[in-house]
């Protein structure tokens, strides 16, 4: 409770406001807020609910909200498939989001590994109707690594390079993160993370981003069998 405390603080004494980093300022360190719910259904697959709030601007703005829903099949005991749409409120234009893709998690030892590939099509609407939609494509690999400390703690590192087809680089952006997770529940985990985050999604400079983030993930599986 003191955990979700401290983050409800910290979205309420942020200004809020939009800003954006330019070629003279092009760092910035942003705060992704969440809270996720993930339900394991029968025959493998699986049902989730995600709400973010992000802040920017060295965490002094409001940036937007982006709700998701996600499904997933478990094809084979190490094999997924993928598909989420994701809807971003942001000050000035709405985002859709729809992507699909798979996810191979094999074990290392003591090592849980997981490599997902997806494929992402970002539909973005301005609240001013004198400006037309866009549409972008987008394709990103993420390899992952975790480590289960104890009954309660894990660890984990991952990086991510996001492609745009058709973008002013191969690379749009690269996510880089190192998290670690805590059981404060049966059915729920904080997560607490660092991300990375160089852009290159600019054509005549580039960014780079430092993102502190914090989920609250709660589990329900629905598929146990009722003693």
């Amino acid at each position: 409770m003191r955990l979700l405390s401290l983050s409800a603080l910290l979205m309420l004494f942020t200004q809020i406001g939009l800003s954006q980093t330019s070629a003279s300022d092009p760092v910035d360190v942003q705060g992704w807020y969440g809270v996720g719910l993930g339900i394991d259904l029968k025959n493998k697959w699986a049902v989730g609910l995600d709400y973010q709030a992000r802040f920017q601007n060295n965490l002094a703005s409001y940036k937007g909200s982006y709700i998701s829903f996600s499904g997933s099949k478990g094809i084979t005991k190490r094999l997924d498939l993928l598909a989420e749409y994701r809807l971003g409120l942001l000050q000035g234009a709405t985002y859709h989001r729809f992507s699909g893709g798979a996810e191979y998690q094999p074990k290392l030892k003591n090592l849980d590994l997981g490599l997902r590939v997806l494929v992402l099509n970002n539909i973005q609407d301005f609240l001013d109707p004198a400006e037309a939609s866009k549409r972008k494509g987008f394709w990103r690999a993420r390899l992952k690594v975790g480590k289960k400390f104890s009954k309660k703690w894990e660890g984990y590192l991952a990086t991510e390079p996001v492609m745009e087809f058709g973008g002013n680089s191969l690379i749009d952006n690269w996510r880089n993160t190192i998290g670690v997770k805590r059981k404060v529940a049966s059915n729920t985990k904080l997560d607490v993370f660092y991300m990375y985050r160089p852009d290159y999604s600019k054509a005549s400079y580039n960014r780079l981003f430092h993102v502190i983030g914090l989920n609250l993930d709660f589990s329900v599986d629905s598929g146990k069998k009722k003693k």
